[in-house]
């Protein structure tokens, strides 16, 4: 191959002949700034590469993608590029992930099924290369070239891909724009022929997780397993309240804790040791010593619905108004109307093990982290920025670790920038891991949300018109906690202007609408100042930050409520009312095999024999739909009721889910049934607690999960839909259906609403009294 060969927009060339070895590998065509923004890698010019194919025709992919136990990047992402380059998934022998030295990509470990279409177009041009390189080798036209087990054939001849690169360093320029280190990465461009989807022979086949048994085995380095020779261990005392300042430091006891040291960095207070358990008793020590400002700043958990119906305000960000709004709703009179309010709480992203940061600050003033993080890339942008120093001085290397739902989608979960002051400060690596209070009280949690409704009913008992106001406070801090307490530089904070990463306080309206044969739908999103940020000398206050299905939970809870009440006003069944008004055919398709699989009863609500008092259990059912990035979902709760004592036991859940093109059964199956008990745990117990300072929350008896005797029958279904030609969004959703269709459920089995989350005892006894 002479000079240089342009391929749908990418460019190949080779470099040289290398041997016996060879490898046909991607490059990314940068804007001058995007290549800057890439200098972790070894050659800032030329970032490391996306997919190689090797001489012995195995491949090697790299993400800056991490493994959150959904394990997507090793059998979703391995089945794209094995079924694109058709070749075996077996060929498919290494994933590199997340550490930002070693990947091209960056943006964070969500809307994977957005991210895997750069994937696929890598994936693609590089087919469409090989395809070029075989023509010439083999001496047979183009059009008469097929790939099958990769193996490139035609007119009798044939080449694998190993063989194509035998001896050669060829490199694929394929065009990206983006800026790596921000929030959402690269994003490939050019439009490489993709393989048709009746040809799949890889996606749609359930492929083991190759990361099941190290992890069971114990081979896995988690990132509490990583050391580092000379490492202190950190535990940080974190302030008394969310507006505490530091007054006087607790007194080290040199005597009791020979090897410890207390460390101050601005309100930034820690203890270190070589021993870790020295570090914990020390901090405890000199936490009971220690002094801070008094400040009240919350409204508490009790009085914050009042506070954002009465005193927040809600005047200062933009209303965003819903895509799908037409008519005049308010015009609407109706027959019968049906108008209420909708309240969630503060949820907490609650990871079941501490989170655990490895920092090495080095005397050039580069920085190495060994942590877990959603998004790397911009991790490293935000370090670089709190130490005022080039992005090019930050690694960040990702291990396996606890889920946290989306905490630190935006880079940080909250104990990396303080191992990083720590270590510059002591010129050493410092381990810091959260103790249990550390991460309930100072990590970030999913917003609350009050939402007003009103639907009016025509004579028919049809929806004629919806209307809504959503209020929400920001969805995303993504600021570093550390570098907040000890005065260094950090993002702005969420506010109506800000354009930083994903730090806006302004709510879209994101819970898609998905009933077409209403005539009037006006909806509204209203922003406004996270609760207490303003009030707290440190800047901090109840930071919010978006958890699985972001700002959809906080509007499909009261939108599919509101439509379960209203079905009732009107006398219908429920989900055939659902069925009265959608047009999709494919939620038509999903609702039918929903009221099948389900066991539903084909009645109105309340059931028979429903009733608000008395000692003996009550039975309901309930429904809900939802629309998130081309994933259609339905869900049914089948709950019991005791109403003298409030306890809710929800007996059965069931979901289907049309998602397009099911890349992976085995694992979607899995992750609709984590999300769906995730979502039924946030319905029965989950709301943070707080009082007029501070997270009162502290642990799993301040915050209660769902526990292993009350996990309910589940039942999953999904439909393969390859016609829709994409992957739709595949777990997600699971979470924010259960809480709409348990809350239906009860309201079913008692004649009465309840109109906020969590379904606790108390609450709803309150209700139904």
């Amino acid at each position: 191959m002479s000079g240089a060969l342009s391929i749908h927009g990418a460019t190949l060339s080779r470099r040289a002949f290398v041997g016996a070895g060879g490898a046909l590998v991607v490059a990314l065509g940068l804007p001058a700034s995007g290549a800057r923004a890439a200098s972790g890698s070894s050659d800032p010019a030329i970032p490391a590469n996306w997919i190689e194919i090797n001489a012995d025709n195995t491949v090697l992919i790299r993400t800056g993608k991490c493994d959150f136990g959904q394990s997507s990047i090793y059998t979703a992402y391995r089945q794209i590029v094995a079924e694109e380059l058709s070749m075996p998934i077996a060929a498919m022998t290494t994933v590199v992930s997340g550490d930002t030295d070693r990947t091209p990509d960056g943006g964070g470990t969500f809307w994977l099924l957005g991210y895997s279409q750069n994937l696929r177009k890598v994936a693609a041009f590089m087919r469409e290369a090989a395809l070029e390189l075989a023509a010439k080798k083999l001496g047979v036209g183009r059009d008469k070239l097929s790939v099958a087990d990769g193996r490139i054939s035609g007119d009798g001849k044939s080449v694998t891909y190993g063989e194509l690169v035998r001896g050669q360093s060829l490199t694929l320029t394929i065009p990206v724009e983006g800026d790596l280190t921000s929030p959402m990465g690269l994003t490939v461009k050019g439009e490489p022929p993709m393989k048709p989807v009746a040809d799949y022979t890889i996606v749609g086949k359930p492929v083991p997780n190759p990361m099941t048994g190290p992890k069971i085995s114990g081979e896995a380095v988690w990132v509490g397993d990583v050391k580092l020779p000379g490492m202190l261990h950190a535990r940080v005392i974190h302030p008394e309240t969310l507006g505490s300042t530091l007054d006087k430091p607790g007194t080290l006891d040199t005597a009791q804790f020979p090897g410890a040291r207390l460390v101050r960095i601005g309100n930034l207070l820690a203890v270190v040791s070589p021993e870790e358990w020295e570090a914990v008793q020390a901090a405890q020590a000199v936490a009971a010593d220690t002094t801070w400002t008094a400040w009240k700043g919350l409204p508490g958990h009790d009085g914050l619905r009042d506070h954002m119906r009465d005193k927040a305000d809600w005047k200062s960000f933009p209303v965003r108004d819903g895509a799908a709004n037409k008519g005049d709703p308010a015009a609407v009179t109706g027959a019968r109307v049906h108008q209420a309010a909708y309240f969630l709480p503060y949820h907490k992203h609650a990871p079941i093990s501490p989170m655990v940061t490895l920092a090495d600050y080095r005397p050039d003033g580069s920085v190495t982290l060994h942590t877990l993080s959603q998004n790397p890339q911009h991790l490293r942008r935000m370090i670089a920025k709190m130490l005022g120093t080039g992005q090019d001085k930050v690694v960040v290397r990702t291990y396996p670790g606890s889920g946290h739902y989306g905490r630190s989608n935006g880079g940080s979960a909250g104990s990396e920038d303080e191992a990083v002051l720590l270590s510059r400060e002591l010129g050493r690596p410092v381990r810091v891991q959260w103790m249990r209070h550390d991460d309930m009280q100072w990590s970030t949690q999913s917003s609350a949300g009050l939402s007003d409704i009103r639907i009016a009913l025509g004579a028919d008992g049809r929806i004629e018109g919806y209307s809504a106001e959503h209020r929400v406070p920001p969805m995303q801090d993504d600021r570093l906690i550390g570098a907040l307490l000890a005065g260094l530089p950090v993002l702005e904070a969420p506010s109506a202007e800000t354009r930083d990463g994903f730090q806006n306080g302004v709510t879209d309206v994101q819970d898609t609408w998905v009933y077409g044969k209403v005539g009037a739908v006006r909806e509204k999103g209203l922003g406004t100042w996270q609760v207490g940020q303003r009030e707290s000398p440190i800047a901090v206050g109840l930071r919010d930050h978006s958890m699985r299905t972001p700002i959809q939970f906080q509007q499909n809870f009261p939108r599919e409520l509101a439509i379960s009440e209203a079905a009732m006003l009107a006398g219908k069944d429920p989900l055939q009312f659902r069925l009265d008004h959608v047009t999709d055919p494919r939620f038509t398709a999903i609702l039918e095999r929903l009221r099948k699989e389900s066991g539903w009863q084909a009645r109105p609500s309340p059931a028979p024999g429903a009733k608000a008092s008395g000692k003996g259990a009550v039975k309901g059912q309930g429904v809900s739909i939802m629309l998130r990035d081309n994933g259609y979902w339905a869900c049914a709760a089948h709950v019991s009721v005791t109403p003298d004592s409030g306890e809710v036991k929800v007996e059965r859940m069931t979901m289907v889910a049309d998602v397009g093109i099911v890349i992976n059964p085995l694992q979607l199956r899995r992750q609709i049934q984590a999300g769906c008990l995730m979502g039924v745990s946030q319905a029965l117990h989950e709301e943070v607690a707080f009082d007029e300072g501070a997270i009162t929350s502290a642990d799993w008896s301040g915050y209660p999960i769902l526990t292993m005797a009350e996990m309910p029958e589940l039942r999953i279904f999904f439909e393969t839909n390859p016609a829709v030609g994409n992957y739709g969004q595949g777990s997600e959703s699971a979470n924010a259906l259960a809480a709409p269709a348990i809350a239906a459920a009860v309201m079913d089995a008692t004649g009465k609403p309840v109109r906020r989350l969590p379904l606790r005892p108390d609450y709803v006894k309150v209700a139904l009294s």
